[in-house]
């Protein structure tokens, strides 16, 4: 999962109803608009300190590159910007979603470390009006997970409860409209000032990074198509 943290007090939700909400189109209110292109928005949501936030951008990458980026647990050390501070462990695969363990540092004096628990499924693109790439969400300290939990990072702050939803629009003309919505509640606390600036910060870095690394693996599988000599020998040839 792709994702950073967000300081806020607890909100009584389902993870269901979080992801409704963030995948809802009204309410979002446009903060800033950066160089290349990149939108970032926020959110007020009923009961919460701080807003739910999204960042979107329009791009020629295919959202399935995309999707395969953020499903891709096992090599997010080699695209983040923030990889020395964030640890991903895949726990659990099946055939509907994967389960995963992040721990995050966080370099701030008198503040501890975050960790947590997730579930994230991917979905065909377009599966519906809503466009959904990627939904994730946070598990319970309590679940499956809490003999893990025990013997991993047991002094870090666990963020039970958050939600994240990445989308494609499609515009045209080989275009679309990528976006990244989140809210999470770490806990915790931490001024408000800095807290807008660490979350705008790392939620355009986090987006460019992914973005980025699609576009990279996007064009290293349209090389081989450009420049693959005539094959004479008269065998098959198979491209993996």
């Amino acid at each position: 999962m792709l994702t950073i943290f967000l300081f806020s007090t607890s909100w009584s939700q389902t993870p269901a109803a979080l992801l409704d909400t963030l995948n809802g189109e009204k309410g979002w209110k446009p903060i800033n608009y950066l160089h290349d292109g990149t939108r970032f928005e926020s959110k007020t949501l009923a009961g919460k300190d701080l807003s739910a936030v999204r960042v979107s951008r329009v791009t020629d990458v295919t959202p399935h590159f995309i999707r395969n980026v953020i499903m891709d647990l096992d090599h997010y050390g080699e695209f983040l910007s923030n990889a020395n501070t964030l640890n991903s462990s895949v726990l659990k695969i099946t055939d509907e979603y994967v389960e995963g363990y992040q721990h995050i540092r966080v370099a701030l004096p008198f503040f501890s470390d975050r960790r947590y628990c997730f579930r994230m499924t991917a979905y065909e693109w377009p599966q519906d009006s809503s466009n959904v790439l990627v939904e994730w969400y946070l598990l319970d300290k309590e679940g499956a997970y809490a003999s893990y939990l025990k013997q991993h990072d047991p002094q870090a702050v666990y963020l039970d409860f958050g939600a994240g939803s990445w989308s494609a629009k499609a515009l045209g003309n080989g275009r679309f409209e990528i976006s990244y919505r989140l809210y999470m509640a770490p806990g915790g606390s931490i001024p408000d000032f800095l807290t807008q600036k660490v979350n705008a910060i790392s939620i355009i870095n986090l987006f460019q990074d992914t973005l980025a690394e699609a576009g990279r693996r996007m064009k290293s599988q349209e090389q081989p198509k450009l420049h693959s000599p005539p094959n004479t020998t008269g065998l098959k040839s198979y491209r993996f």
